[in-house]
């Protein structure tokens, strides 16, 4: 993996300007702990970092970060984010399009092909959010959208707001998911429950 460029940036200036790690984050009301990772390139700065080391050291936040967003935008395109999310969706068709083909197919391997798709949809998915957490990919849209002069995102909602959202998105995903299978089981396999 390409080591991002910004770690050392952040070494240079904060030099150039005789700061120690310290004094440089008592400007930035962080820790000295959170520069230490942003210069070791353990973490990466927010938006707001970003915006505050640029005004502090007299400099745009593209001369700052413009070798990383290609960085980061080849890491992307390198582990093909698109083809694995077809697969994810693919795969979820393809299971509800076997379980109405339970009608004419043959049982055994039917359940094995639907068990077969789910497992490489779920392995898809599974890779896909691990990717999303490898790449920060939040941190990137933030720092493209200011670069193209558009509001950047949310950085992290609360973390209520977020426990809210995945009970509400786990109830919608049950609720679909059960009301097509329950659908397909009666309408098209003529079961009864």
């Amino acid at each position: 993996m390409t080591p991002l460029k910004l770690q050392h940036t952040l070494v240079t200036y904060r030099e150039q300007h005789h700061l120690t790690q310290a004094a440089l984050a008592d400007q930035l009301y962080v820790s000295r702990q959170t520069i230490s990772n942003w210069e070791t390139g353990k973490t990466y700065p927010d938006i707001k970092s970003l915006l505050l080391l640029a005004s502090l050291y007299h400099v745009t936040i593209n001369e700052l970060v413009q070798e990383d967003l290609t960085t980061m935008h080849q890491r992307t395109s390198n582990f093909h984010l698109k083809p694995l999310i077809s697969v994810a969706i693919a795969c979820l068709i393809a299971v509800y399009g076997l379980f109405i083909g339970l009608r004419w197919l043959p049982m055994i391997p039917t359940i094995m092909a639907i068990s077969t798709v789910t497992t490489i949809g779920l392995a898809s998915t599974g890779y896909l959010l691990y990717l999303s957490q490898r790449l920060q990919l939040k941190t990137f849209r933030q720092i493209n959208a200011y670069l193209h002069h558009q509001s950047a995102p949310i950085t992290k909602p609360e973390r209520k707001y977020r426990t809210v959202t995945l009970v509400l998105s786990a109830l919608i995903g049950l609720a679909i998911g059960g009301g097509l299978t329950w659908w397909i089981a009666t309408a098209f396999l003529h079961w009864s429950f």
